[in-house]
C-alpha cells in the first residue's frame, strides 16, 4: 500500500511540474503553435511518464553500481546520464510527432532551444528522485541503527539477568548448606522454592514481558529465600494486587529492585531493612527506607539497565530519594 502512494505521487509530480514547465517555455517561446497548450500537454503526459520511470531507473542501477563513490559523484552521474537520455529521447519524439502532424522539421538552434527546458526539468526529477532514495537510505539506517541499539540494551539485560544465577545460587547453597543439618522441613521447603526461581528463569528467558501475577509469584519464591537468610532483618510487605493481576511488565524487574535494595542497604535485627511494593494503576512503587551501605558500588548499573529496557517501549522509570526512603516505580507495559 505504501509502495502504491509513493507511484501515485511520483506521477503526479510529474504531471504537475511538466505543465509548470512546459507552460513557461510557451511563455519565453515567439514560434506560432499548431496545437493548443492543453493538448500539448495530453501528449507529451505519457512520453515525461516514460522518462521519469527511466530516470528512476537509472539511478537503481547508478546506485548499484556506484555504491562506494561519494553522493556527490553518484548525483552527478546521474545528472548526465539523465541529461544525455532525455536530449536523445527529445530529439527522437520531436521527429516523429513532425513526421505524425505533418509539420516541417524545426533548425538546429529551435531544437536546442525546445530541448533545454525539457532537460532541466529532467535534471529537477531526477534531484528529487535523488533526495527520496536519500531519505530512504536514512530512514532504514536509523532502523538499523535502532536495531542495534536494542539488541544491545537486551543484551546488557540478559547478561544482568544471567548475574543471578551464579551470585545467588552461591548465596542458597550456603544457607541450604546451614538448614541441611537444623531443620529437615524448611530444607525441603527452601530446596523446592530455589527451583521455582531458577525454572522461572528459564521460563521468560525469552519472552519480552510477563503478567504483574507471574512476576508476584516468583518474587514471592525468591522472598522466602532471602528471609530464611536475614530472618527478621528483612521485612518485605506487597500490597493488593489483584486489580492488576494481568497488566504487562519486564520479566525480572521486581526481584531486581528488590535485591537492589538489600545489596544496598544494611539489613539487622536492630535496623532491619523493610521493603514495600504497591500497585496502581499507573505502575508499581518498590520503596525502602535508607540506611546505605558504605563498601557496595552505588553505580545502579542493574536499574540502569533496567530504565533502558522500559526505554525500548517508550516508558520510564521514576526514581524518588528522600534522607529517609528510596523509591523505585515502573510503569505497566500494557
Amino acid at each position: 500500500m505504501k509502495n502504491k502512494w509513493y507511484i501515485l505521487l511520483f506521477v503526479l509530480l510529474i504531471a504537475v511540474s511538466l505543465f509548470a514547465f512546459q507552460y513557461v517555455a510557451e511563455l519565453l517561446s515567439d514560434a506560432p503553435r499548431s496545437l493548443s497548450l492543453e493538448t500539448q500537454y495530453l501528449l507529451n503526459l505519457p512520453a515525461c511518464i516514460l522518462v521519469g520511470v527511466i530516470d528512476f531507473l537509472i539511478i537503481l542501477v547508478v546506485h548499484k553500481r556506484l555504491s562506494c563513490v561519494s553522493n556527490t559523484m553518484r548525483v552527478f552521474v546521474d545528472l548526465l546520464l539523465a541529461s544525455v537520455w532525455v536530449s536523445i529521447f527529445g530529439v527522437v519524439a520531436n521527429y516523429a510527432l513532425s513526421i505524425i502532424l505533418n509539420e516541417p522539421w524545426p533548425e538546429d538552434y529551435a531544437i536546442l532551444k525546445m530541448s533545454l527546458p525539457v532537460v532541466l526539468w529532467n535534471c529537477m526529477i531526477v534531484l528529487l528522485i535523488e533526495i527520496f532514495f536519500y531519505q530512504q537510505s536514512q530512514m532504514e539506517a536509523e532502523k538499523k541503527l535502532a536495531l542495534v541499539e536494542k539488541e544491545k540494551i537486551q543484551y546488557q539485560y540478559e547478561t544482568l539477568k544471567a548475574q543471578i544465577n551464579p551470585h545467588f545460587l552461591f548465596n542458597s547453597l550456603n544457607v541450604l548448606s546451614s538448614l541441611a543439618y537444623s531443620d529437615a522441613e524448611k530444607t525441603n521447603q527452601f530446596a523446592k522454592k530455589l527451583s521455582g526461581v531458577y525454572r522461572y528463569l528459564l521460563l521468560t528467558n525469552n519472552r519480552p514481558m510477563v503478567t504483574l501475577k507471574e512476576e508476584l509469584a516468583f518474587l514471592e519464591r525468591y522472598i522466602f529465600l532471602e528471609k530464611i537468610r536475614f530472618e527478621d532483618a528483612l521485612f518485605i510487605e506487597i500490597g493488593e494486587s489483584d486489580l492488576y493481576g494481568n497488566r504487562q511488565i519486564i520479566p525480572v524487574s521486581l526481584q531486581l529492585l528488590v535485591e537492589n535494595a538489600i545489596k544496598h542497604n544494611i539489613a539487622t535485627l536492630k535496623s532491619p531493612l523493610v521493603i514495600r511494593i504497591d500497585m496502581a494503576d499507573d505502575g508499581i512503587m518498590v520503596s525502602n527506607n535508607l540506611q546505605l551501605r558504605t563498601s557496595v558500588d552505588r553505580g545502579g548499573v542493574g536499574l540502569g539497565n533496567l530504565q533502558k529496557q522500559y526505554a525500548l517501549y517508550n516508558k520510564e522509570i521514576a526514581i524518588i530519594e528522600s534522607s529517609a526512603e528510596f523509591t523505585v516505580r515502573i510503569p505497566f507495559l500494557e
